[in-house]
């Protein structure tokens, strides 16, 4: 009968100790989906880095906006817009100083926040790879800023914040090297720009 008991009771603790071990693995398992969930919306936070190019996505190429006498082009995916300015139509050469011509696009890229933006707006100063790598980078962080304080002034909406930074050359849209090998002619004058990100609202305005 002592044998029995001992029998019954040893079975007991094994049946415990396994149901412990089952609750253990549930919630390992649902732990480290929550940190594949938390990883993936890295890519959606409202400060997307430099090196996001929301062009990349499917169907989704640089658009010039039409009709407006502006040079802004832009990329959106359903949750962020990118605006590309090139820095030749906006500022003087080797300068920060905004070209007399430059109102226009400065318009529209105003308009655009306004109207779709929300949350941190990042304005990022890029330059080509011709002169010196810390001058152009200086110049950059100058531009960005310049194009910052421009909208600062404009009156934005309080939904959104400016934040700006100057990249250099270290982020080119495009590449430098033709698929053959040979320079891209192109290239230099085309990753000189400077690059604004926002998320987009849901509700925007009209």
């Amino acid at each position: 009968m002592k044998t029995l008991k001992k029998s019954i009771v040893g079975l007991a603790l094994l049946s415990i100790v396994a149901c412990n071990q089952n609750t253990n693995t549930g919630t390992d398992e649902s732990s480290n989906e929550a940190e594949v969930t938390q990883n993936d919306s890295i890519v959606h936070t409202d400060n997307p880095p430099p090196s996001r190019d929301l062009s990349t996505q499917e169907g989704q190429g640089l658009v010039p906006e039409e009709g407006t006498g502006s040079a802004v082009k832009f990329s959106e995916t359903s949750t962020h817009m990118k605006l590309i300015l090139p820095n030749a139509d906006i500022f003087e050469k080797g300068s920060a100083d905004l070209k007399p011509g430059a109102e226009a696009s400065l318009q529209e890229t105003f308009e655009a926040i306004n109207n779709r933006g929300i949350g941190k707006v990042l304005v990022t100063g890029n330059s080509g790879r011709e002169g010196d790598p810390g001058q152009n980078r200086t110049l950059s962080t100058q531009r960005a800023m310049t194009i910052a304080k421009w909208l600062k002034d404009k009156d934005l909406k309080k939904e959104v914040s400016l934040s700006s930074q100057g990249v250099g050359d270290s982020y080119p849209m495009i590449s430098y090297e033709l698929t053959d090998g040979s320079p891209n002619p192109q290239a230099n004058d085309l990753n000189d720009r400077i690059e604004i990100t926002f998320r987009k609202s849901q509700n925007p305005t009209e």
